[in-house]
């Protein structure tokens, strides 16, 4: 059995890395480990109240449960299991510590701005992922455009750029 690291920035999008790495590996049964970087708090006052899976329900996007749950029946016969966990190390030398604890051989990474990043807690892990996983699959995915939040900003855009002209 192959276990698999997927950085993700926990949105449904990035669950397309995860169906790239199924179609890599077709008949073999993986295992999934979807990685979060993530800034531990400064205070300690912060640390008592430290809760991974809060952080992880807090950051996903409002699809990202379910468009793991049509992978899942998608790909039910070659997932083992499927799980998310936080990285909260700042090296190299930590990343490599999460891995070997997780057992990882392969990851799986997509190219550079498919995942987004700009939470002030959170750092892309790509480069990390790179100098430590012995075995690392670069996928080029194209990145799906919301035609919604596009017609919205350029209707802000819009709306901003006549009030400056005015």
């Amino acid at each position: 059995m192959r276990k698999v690291l997927i950085p993700t920035d926990l949105s449904a999008q990035s669950l397309k890395i995860a169906e790239e790495a199924f179609k890599m590996y077709p008949d073999e049964i993986i295992d999934v480990l979807l990685v979060y970087p993530y800034h531990l708090p400064l205070w300690s006052s912060e640390l008592y109240w430290f809760s991974p899976v809060k952080i992880i329900t807090e950051h996903r996007d409002e699809h990202f449960a379910r468009a793991k749950d049509d992978l899942v029946r998608k790909y039910f016969r070659n997932i083992s299991s499927i799980y998310t966990e936080l990285f909260t190390g700042v090296n190299s030398l930590a990343f490599d510590n999460f891995r070997v604890h997780h057992q990882i051989q392969t990851a799986v990474v997509p190219q550079k701005g498919f995942l987004d990043f700009s939470h002030d807690d959170t750092f892309d892990p790509v480069d990390l992922i790179i100098k430590t996983v012995p075995e690392v699959q670069r996928v080029k995915i194209e990145k799906e455009v919301d035609h919604n939040t596009q017609r919205q900003k350029s209707g802000l855009y819009n709306l901003i750029q006549k009030v400056f002209r005015s």
